[in-house]
C-alpha cells in the first residue's frame, strides 16, 4: 500500500489508521475514499436490515428501485436497487435515492459497478469478515445478482435479503451461494451496538414509513444524518414511524431526537409499539433539540414486526410542527 505524497502530514496519521483499520477488517482502501466522509458516518448496519425487512413481499421488477415499505407494493425493485436502496447512496452517487421510480436514472448502478468496486463500497478480501449489511455480488459479463448478507454460514448458505427474479417477490432467506459471490461493503458505516434509524424519506423507503405530507428539512441545526422530516399539525391522520429488526429479545432503551424551535409541537404524541402492547408518551419539541431524548425502557422480541417493535410520532392534534428524525434502540446493560 501507498500514500499520496501531496496529502498534509497531519492527514496522512489519519488516512494510514484508517488504512490499518481497513486491512484488520479485511477491507481493501484507496486513499482516494474521502477521509471525511469516513469520519462522519451516520447509516448503520440495523437501518440497512431495517430498511430490507420493509421490502419483503414486493414484487421483483427489473431497473427499479421503490416500494412502499411494510405494504408489498409500489414500483418494485430488483435485486441491485435493492441493495442501493437499502445502503442509501445518495443521488450525487448517480442514484436518485428519494425519488421513487428511477428507471430514466442514467448510467445507474448494476451488479456490474458492485462486481467490480466502482461505486461508494469496497471489497473484503475474504467472505470470512462479512458482517449483517455487507453484500454478497457475482458478475460474468453477461449477468450478475446482489444480495444483502444478514448472518450465517458466509461460505455456504448465509442468510440473505434479495429480489431473486421476475415473478417472485423480495425474500429473506438462507441459501448457497457460489464462490463467484464476492463480499463487498458500504463506504462510510458507522459501527455501534445501537440500533439508529434516521428519518423516513420523503418516498417512504424503507425501515420507516410516513402518513400525510412530510416534508424534508434541514433549516435547524442538531438533526440527526442528512435532513429530517416535519409536519404542521393537522386534523388529519399523520403520522411518520420507525421499524427495527431486533437482534435478540430483551429489553431497549429507547430514544427519540428531533430539532427545537418555538413554532413546534409542545406535546406531540409518540407511540412506543411493543412485545407488551403500545406506550404513548408527549414530547416537547420547543426544547430539548439536537440531543437523543429518552422514552423510557421497553422489552422488544426478536425479529421485525410494526406493531411490536417500533416507534411512532403524530402530526395529528399538534399545536404547532411536528419533527420525524431519528430513534435509537440502546440494548439495556
Amino acid at each position: 500500500m501507498r500514500l499520496r505524497s501531496d496529502i498534509h502530514p497531519g492527514s496522512r496519521i489519519v488516512v494510514l489508521g484508517l488504512a490499518i483499520a481497513a486491512a484488520t477488517l479485511g477491507m481493501t482502501f484507496s486513499p482516494a475514499m474521502s477521509v471525511a466522509e469516513a469520519a462522519i458516518p451516520t447509516m448503520t448496519r440495523s437501518e440497512i436490515i431495517a430498511r430490507a425487512e420493509s421490502a419483503i413481499g414486493l414484487r421483483y421488477t427489473w431497473g427499479k428501485e421503490s416500494w412502499i415499505p411494510n405494504a408489498g407494493s409500489g414500483s418494485g425493485t430488483d435485486c441491485s436497487g435493492l441493495t442501493l436502496k437499502c445502503w442509501q447512496v445518495p443521488r450525487t452517487m448517480l442514484y436518485q435515492e428519494e425519488d421513487g421510480v428511477n428507471a430514466t436514472i442514467s448510467p445507474r448502478y448494476t451488479s456490474h459497478e458492485f462486481y467490480r468496486c466502482l461505486g461508494p463500497w469496497s471489497a473484503l478480501s475474504s467472505r470470512s469478515y462479512l458482517r449483517e449489511g455487507d453484500a454478497l455480488v457475482y458478475n460474468d459479463g453477461t449477468s450478475g445478482h446482489v444480495v444483502i448478507y444478514a448472518g450465517g454460514d458466509a461460505w455456504n448458505s448465509p442468510i440473505i435479503y434479495e429480489a431473486p427474479g421476475a415473478s417472485l417477490t423480495i425474500r429473506r432467506t438462507s441459501r448457497y451461494l457460489g464462490s463467484e459471490y464476492q463480499p463487498r461493503r458500504r463506504s462510510s458505516l458507522l459501527e455501534t451496538t445501537a440500533i439508529i434509524l434516521d428519518n423516513p424519506t420523503a418516498k417512504s423507503v424503507g425501515g420507516s414509513d410516513l402518513d400525510g405530507n412530510w416534508t424534508r428539512s434541514t433549516s435547524e441545526a442538531g438533526y440527526y444524518g442528512n435532513n429530517y422530516q416535519t409536519r404542521a399539525g393537522t386534523t388529519a391522520t399523520s403520522w411518520a414511524r420507525w421499524t427495527a429488526r431486533f437482534p435478540a429479545s430483551g429489553y431497549y432503551d429507547v430514544y427519540i431526537r428531533w430539532t427545537s424551535h418555538p413554532n413546534r409541537a409542545s406535546s406531540a404524541k409518540v407511540t412506543v409499539n411493543t412485545a407488551t402492547g403500545q406506550h404513548i408518551r408527549y414530547v416537547n419539541q420547543r426544547a430539548n433539540g439536537g440531543v437523543w431524548y429518552s422514552l423510557g425502557r421497553y422489552k422488544f422480541s426478536t425479529g421485525y414486526a410494526t406493531g411490536a417493535g417500533s416507534v411512532g410520532i403524530w402530526a395529528t392534534g399538534a399545536n404547532g410542527y411536528v419533527v420525524a428524525d431519528a430513534v435509537k434502540f440502546v440494548p439495556a446493560q
